[in-house]
């Protein structure tokens, strides 16, 4: 696997784009990240004080080391319960999506958010009602995306998202047919709280490869085409048979091998962005992917 990255903060917080470059560029150069300035740039510019001098000058530095930027992240609630908080986040998003041509990287990506304002479980995630105000903040952030010929790029992610299933995924995208709007796609995020079931409807720990496709090939059958990125970690489940979504790949049960397989078979080739890897195995997990 060639189109391997790294969501850019597992790494840690650094004091400078450089500095950021400079460590993965000993990992792998060429190479490619997920970007949330905020999140790995410590002290950075707040978001409202972005322009593209100071973006460029980011894009720039990294691109001393041969990184570049594969992913905007720039993870908001675009259902947050305080409509005035609501309309920063949004704010927040369409920023990002000014300054794609300073990134260098046309994809600006979001989860989903939930009712809560800290995006935790909330039931009422669900309600129709929230499901609209999520349609309202995308078709904003997507008309965004389309002035600035950009791609806003949602996330599903099951139990406490909005847009926590297939199904959903589908219905926002066939509310806005758009080339602008395309899906970062975590396999693990949408493996529900118990894992996947087997055919016969158990959850057993490891769940065989048949199982695992089935789970799998809606998602792809439904929006493989739409792709634009996939997050790469792993899963377990604890001993009280609740998922613990939060392994560096190859540590849990996720069978990635076979889902490369897959991904190859159907010609989706997009950039594999690692996330909670462990800095100090990173090498031979790049290792044993590239046998994939």
């Amino acid at each position: 696997m060639e189109n391997i990255g790294f969501r850019a903060h597992d790494f840690g917080s650094f004091g400078s784009a450089d500095e950021l470059g400079a460590t993965i560029e000993r990992i792998k150069s060429p190479s490619f990240i997920q970007l949330a300035i905020g999140k790995v740039l410590k002290p950075s510019r707040p978001w409202t004080e972005w322009d593209e001098d100071y973006v460029s000058q980011i894009r720039d530095a990294l691109a001393g080391h041969g990184v570049s930027t594969a992913v905007v992240g720039c993870y908001i609630n675009p259902v947050h319960p305080d409509e005035d908080e609501r309309k920063k986040h949004i704010a927040r998003f369409k920023r990002s999506l000014m300054l794609t041509k300073a990134f260098g990287c046309p994809i600006v990506a979001t989860e989903t958010g939930s009712w809560s304002p800290t995006i935790s479980y909330n039931v009422h995630t669900w309600d129709e009602e929230v499901f609209s105000i999520f349609l309202s903040s995308l078709e904003e952030m997507l008309k965004a995306a389309e002035d600035n010929d950009a791609i806003c790029a949602i996330e599903p992610v099951s139990h406490q998202h909005t847009i926590c299933s297939v199904e959903r995924m589908v219905r926002v995208l066939e509310t806005f047919p758009s080339e602008h709007l395309r899906v970062v796609w975590d396999p693990v995020n949408l493996v529900p709280i118990n894992g996947i079931a087997e055919l016969d409807g158990s959850h057993p720990a490891c769940p065989c490869e048949e199982a695992q496709r089935a789970y799998w090939t809606p998602a792809l059958d439904a929006f493989g085409e739409k792709i634009c990125a996939i997050h790469c970690k792993d899963y377990v489940l604890d001993d009280a048979g609740l998922k613990k979504g939060d392994k560096p790949v190859l540590t849990g049960v996720f069978n990635w091998k076979a889902l490369f397989k897959d991904l190859r078979e159907r010609s989706i080739e997009v950039p594999v962005l690692l996330e909670n890897h462990n800095p100090s195995t990173l090498v031979e997990t790049l290792s044993a992917l590239n046998e994939y």
